[in-house]
């Protein structure tokens, strides 16, 4: 029998602990304590006999207690409780990616020197086996590439807007509605999030630790949906990927943003709030996993799974040679590879705009691949009108001066997309 204390009781918390109540798998876990902020606020979601407490040492100091489960999110106070659960030789399991992310080598290190299992499945794409897979499954091969949509808000919005033709304003007020999408969304759709997991599929997949906020990032909220169509009219769709991949001289290439996917491409078809991830190794070639990435009940299945080996002797305890232990990443001048981009400008509405915009990428030794102005209704002289663009194959610095020159010039803000190929 092992016995268990559980910090937070949110929506995570509270699945976790229904199944732990409920699934025939959970019969040798005990359930002993559940760390909250306030135990008086009444909680209906949880089992009336729940033991709540709010001193977080009647969870990381009992002696009884041999696993303690951190669901509270953030970074500082879970990082407190789960480095003193270690240090009082308690096997700890997480969902917090934020946790990992920024202090997974301090985590792993005490882990190592405690000799104790630090489980961490559900903190990437919650019900999705992708760290299982990536650190017992493929171990022996060599991953080359790993592409994902790990940030289900974002791909909900892109579907909506994709097969409803829907604002992404009424889709983000939808989503928001339905808990897709935390009151203040910034997280999700500015791309932070799926960094975030970026980094640490990163750091498991090229054997050492990828630092999150050094990633190229940007997200989809500067999107339309005039972006979504023409995108679609080329034969693309847009999703929002996490890109890593092996670099030169041992180097990590890492990107998270909006992508042009040709419809074929295996992560097109990846709808509402599901995640993907698809890696690409020497032996195995093309490896996809798919499937619900968040919510109460997908996580608490990975969380689950963890306990239970666990319980099982089988909880995998980190050594020296854990990524997040092996040193720090290098990582590639993402703005020397080499891409295509699709671009929506606002350009000035008057005679020899076009040419100008051109002049500003032949200087830069960029060629256009094609251009297109929307019609729109006849706006008074002076105004800014879109202008649809997209480019040969170039480097994202000679883009850069390109957007640069143009916002010197007093025109307006620009969406700049890679387009990926497969």
């Amino acid at each position: 029998m092992l016995t268990i204390g559980v910090a937070g009781a949110g929506s995570i918390g509270a699945g976790l602990i229904r199944l732990l109540h409920t699934s025939p798998a959970a019969r040798s876990l005990r359930l002993k304590t559940v760390l909250v902020r306030d135990t008086a606020k009444p909680r209906p979601e949880l089992p009336a006999t729940t033991p709540l407490t709010a001193c977080p040492a009647e969870l990381t100091d009992d002696p009884q207690i041999d696993v303690v489960v951190e669901l509270l999110g953030g970074v500082e106070e879970p990082f407190r409780i789960v480095s003193r659960a270690l240090s009082q030789g308690k096997a700890v399991v997480t969902a917090n990616k934020n946790l990992l992310a920024e202090r997974g080598p301090e985590l792993f290190a005490l882990a190592a020197e405690r000799r104790l299992p630090l489980g961490y499945e559900a903190s990437v794409c919650a019900g999705i086996p992708i760290i299982r897979t990536l650190e017992e499954a493929l171990r022996v091969d060599r991953i080359t590439a790993l592409e994902g949509i790990v940030n289900g808000t974002s791909n909900y919005l892109l579907t909506r807007m994709s097969e409803e033709r829907a604002a992404y304003a009424e889709c983000l007020a939808d989503a928001q509605r339905l808990g897709l999408a935390e009151p203040d969304p910034t997280y999700d759709v500015s791309g932070q999030d799926a960094a975030c997991k970026a980094g640490i599929l990163a750091t498991l997949a090229f054997g050492a630790y990828v630092d999150f906020r050094r990633l190229p990032t940007s997200g989809i909220d500067r999107l339309a949906l005039e972006d979504v169509r023409q995108a679609e009219a080329m034969g693309y769709r847009i999703k929002l990927v996490a890109a890593v991949g092996r670099a030169t001289g041992g180097r990590v290439d890492a990107e998270v943003g909006a992508v042009l996917l040709p419809l074929h491409h295996p992560l097109a078809s990846i709808r509402m709030e599901c995640n993907a991830v698809r890696v690409e190794s020497e032996g195995l070639g093309e490896t996809l996993l798919a499937g619900k990435g968040a919510g109460p009940a997908p996580t608490g299945v990975s969380l689950l799974a963890d306990l239970l080996d666990i319980a099982e002797g089988r909880g995998r305890v980190p050594t020296a040679g854990h990524p997040f232990l092996a040193g720090v990443a290098e990582l590639a001048d993402r703005q020397a590879s080499a891409a295509r981009y699709y671009l929506r400008l606002a350009v000035a509405d008057r005679p020899g705009t076009l040419a100008q915009v051109a002049g500003f990428f032949a200087s830069q030794g960029i060629s256009l691949a094609s251009v297109l102005q929307p019609e729109v209704p006849e706006l008074a002289g002076g105004s800014l009108v879109p202008l649809i663009l997209t480019t040969h194959t170039t480097d994202r610095r000679r883009l850069d001066l390109v957007l640069a020159a143009l916002s010197a010039a007093g025109w307006g803000r620009s969406v700049v997309l890679r387009i990926g190929e497969h």
